[in-house]
């Protein structure tokens, strides 16, 4: 029967080069998230409504996809002017939505692409 190896302790360098590589992949890790997480919250406007308006008309939607065709009634097209960072913005609402708010409320939504 032969004598099993054994592994000698390992050194204080060791150790602090280890700690020293997860400190710094941890800070990676945590230079991602806060990175990531940033460009969510400047991706919406909070704009000022100015102004509702609803344009009408009896449009009927069709689509095909997986559950075959599907047909959908509008009964128009509602729509907020918002006034955020010096411009207006023409923002498209549910009816819910155009119901709820008023002229002089808050309304918040998604930053148009340039």
């Amino acid at each position: 029967m032969s004598n099993p190896y054994v592994v000698p302790s390992t050194t204080r360098r060791d150790l602090l080069v280890g700690l020293a590589i997860a400190a710094v992949f941890l800070a990676l890790i945590v230079f991602a998230i806060k990175t990531l997480s940033g460009g969510v919250s400047s991706s919406t406007i909070d704009g000022r409504i100015v102004k509702k308006s609803f344009t009408p008309y009896h449009e009927e939607q069709v689509t095909f996809g997986r559950g075959g065709v599907q047909a959908r009634k509008r009964d128009g097209e509602y729509l907020f002017e918002c006034e955020a960072e010096g411009r207006i913005y023409l923002v498209e609402v549910e009816k819910s939505t155009y119901q709820t708010r008023n002229v002089g409320d808050h309304h918040l939504f998604g930053r148009p692409r340039k």
